[in-house]
Formats: structure tokens, sequence, C-alpha cells
């Protein structure tokens, strides 16, 4: 028997979870982050577009804080181009009615790989974000030539996380780290309370630059999903499981 250790956002951990329940899927739903929206007054002015911005969402939170107060614009120059970091990001654009364009790697090196940032000439380009995280593709835009908008719409914060229950967890255990900042958290939580050795456990990470964070960690099962997104994690699962586990 497995049990996942789902360590995103609770709405994120809990819908995952009734997913893998539904498959037969042990989980428990141990939050490590959670993501609070950056209130109006304390945000930065909505970038000046026009139909020839770029707009890049770096995550589906980025969409679901940042597009209220961007709509407008985008429904006004309805030619700009919309990009999506992954899977995930693009669903949740297309649910709004929004077409959005994706790189084949679901990181900042994906997207600086395709066509539409590596040209001569580079759109304005509008970054929607959290506060924080890595600083790759704004400053690589900026140095091709770009004029770059980073906009930041979330934050991320770090709740204090019990983890006695992984004492009494009596299953094989198997962890979700969704990006760099959620495998450093969740190695620095284990190290704290003294539970190295559950290092040895699998890991699932969206990414081969996680993957490699993880590994420099001292995580020893360190599997690759194709993207952050619940399908992407649960396709991981299932190769983990040798097939045990249906999407």
């Amino acid at each position: 028997m497995t049990t996942v250790v789902l360590t995103r956002p609770h709405a994120d951990s809990e819908r995952l979870s009734q997913s893998l329940r539904a498959q037969g899927v042990d989980s428990l739903v141990m939050p490590i982050m959670d993501i609070a929206s950056i209130a109006v007054s304390e945000q930065a002015a909505v970038p000046a577009v026009s139909d020839k911005t770029l707009f890049i969402f770096i995550s589906a939170n980025a969409v679901r804080f940042g597009l209220p107060q961007l709509r407008a614009e985008l429904d006004r120059y309805r030619g700009a181009v919309t990009i999506a970091v992954g899977g995930k990001t693009r669903d949740a654009l297309q649910a709004e009615g929004f077409h959005a364009l994706m790189p084949a790697r679901s990181d900042s090196e994906g997207l600086l790989a395709m066509p539409e940032l590596s040209g001569t000439v580079l759109p304005d380009v509008v970054i929607v974000k959290g506060e924080g995280g890595r600083e790759l593709l704004g400053n690589e835009l900026s140095r091709r030539g770009a004029r770059v908008t980073e906009w930041c719409c979330y934050r991320r914060c770090w709740p204090d996380v019990d983890l006695s229950v992984l004492r009494n967890v009596n299953t094989s255990l198997v962890f979700q780290a969704s990006s760099g900042e959620m495998v450093s958290r969740l190695s620095e939580l284990l190290t704290g309370e003294s539970l190295e050795d559950l290092f040895q456990s699998a890991v699932i990470v969206p990414s081969e630059r996680v993957a490699a964070m993880a590994t420099e960690q001292g995580w020893e099962r360190v599997i690759r999903a194709e993207d952050a997104g619940d399908r992407a994690f649960t396709a991981a699962l299932k190769q983990l499981s040798g097939g045990g586990v249906d999407t």
C-alpha cells in the first residue's frame, strides 16, 4: 500500500485527493504552502497594453488572481497573444474563454525557447505572476530587447505544518512537490523534524530543473511529471506504481 502526501494549497490538494480516492489511492492532505491575493491597494497599476502585447501567465493562480483585473484589457485587444506556462494554466485560461499557446517544456526555459519569444523584434511582454520566484524569464526577455512588465497579483505563504502524522503512517509514502520552492520547503520541514529517513520515499516533481534540485537535497527516488497539473501528477503516479492508478 502507498499513501500519497499532497502538499499544494488546501483547495488544490482536496480536489486531487478526491480524484485519487475515486481511483482507490490513499492520500494525505498536508498543505505546506498557501496562496493569497495581493490587495489591489498594494498592487502596481494594471499594465497598459495594445493588440501587440504578449501576456505570459506563469501559473493557474496567475489566472485566478490576475485575470479578473486584466480581462477588460484582454477583451479590448483580442489580438494580444496569450501564453500559458503549462497545461493547468492553459486549462484555466480556456475555461475563461481565452486561447493560450503553451511551450513544449513547462518552465521558464521552455517559454524562452518558443518562437514567439525568440525573434529579432520582440513585443511588449506582461508576465502575470506571484511575488518572488525565478528571475530568469524576465531578465532574459529584457536582454533580448523586450519591454517587460512583471505584474504580481498573488503571494505565497508558508504556514506552520504538523508533520507528526507522518510518523504514524504504516504504508510507503509518495510526496508531491510541484515547484522548486515546494521541494525546498518540504526538504526543510522534514529535516527540521528529524525525518530525513523519508528522503528515501518517492517524490513527484514537475520538471527536470526541480528534479535536479530534489536530488541535490537528498531525495533518492525522484519522479518527473510532465508538468505541475493534476493529470500529469496522476500519470507519474501511475508510472511509479506500475500502472495501478487509472487516469
